[in-house]
């Protein structure tokens, strides 16, 4: 089997004195879309947070690449090539979309690119393109997400992190993001969606893992983890 592109080995992490994470383990292979799903409190988005440099944890392993990368500072985790979308998208809202773009392809790794990646994202995302002089601000919630997305890929990640990507969204734009994160996987870049909306994450991923208090409790298939998930509702909700 290939070297993961990412994994975690017993990692454990607090905020202050409240310890949130108990020996959460995963392993991502390349190309794979790995759903991380969950209720709100599971310690989801604190995993992520860990993963993409945001917060060291007490305990345990990040391994991405076969590079060994807890305790690497958010900066040095994107050089590296990970790339976190995050809850609530985060974007420069009076800021317009071409200069949210160009903002993501900061990294020195991406700086030399960003002209070839920006035309990337634009054919992935055609309204981003039509809509570059636009603010951020003002743009649908769907427009927002796939806004988010394509900045977080100007930065060329070979790993994409997205937090509870369908929030707030109606469930046709909830389809149409995770239509767009099935070709983002197919270009190359392997991903980690991590959501309280359980059907369309494990709809459209390989291999899925259910957290609950800190932990991961169940792991497998997206098809059997599914299942699993309905019989957990006091874990996914109904």
């Amino acid at each position: 089997m290939s070297v993961p592109v990412l994994e975690l080995r017993g990692v454990e992490a607090a905020y202050g004195d409240a310890q949130v994470l108990w020996g959460v383990d995963w392993r991502v292979q390349p190309g794979e879309v790995v759903a991380v799903v969950g209720p709100n409190g599971a310690g989801k988005s604190t995993t992520l947070r860990v993963v993409a440099g945001l917060l060291r944890p007490l305990r345990g392993e990040v391994w991405f690449d076969g590079t060994r990368i807890d305790g690497l500072p958010a900066d040095a985790v994107v050089e590296r090539g990970v790339a976190l979308v995050p809850e609530g998208r985060r974007l420069f809202a009076h800021m317009t979309v071409l200069e949210n773009l160009l903002l993501g392809g900061y990294a020195t790794r991406a700086r030399p690119l960003r002209r070839r990646t920006l035309e990337e994202v634009f054919h992935l995302f055609p309204v981003l393109g039509e809509r570059s002089g636009q603010l951020a601000g003002t743009l649908s919630g769907g427009q927002q997400q796939m806004l988010a997305i394509a900045r977080a890929l100007m930065s060329r990640p070979r790993l994409l992190l997205l937090d509870e990507p369908s929030l707030g969204l109606a469930p046709v734009v909830v389809q149409q993001v995770y239509g767009v994160v099935a070709r983002i996987a197919r270009e190359g870049v392997t991903v980690v969606a991590v959501e309280q909306n359980v059907y369309p994450a494990l709809q459209h991923a390989a291999r899925g893992y259910l957290m609950a208090h800190g932990r991961v409790v169940a792991e497998g298939p997206a098809e059997t983890l599914l299942r699993t998930a309905l019989v957990q509702r006091s874990y996914v909700g109904g």
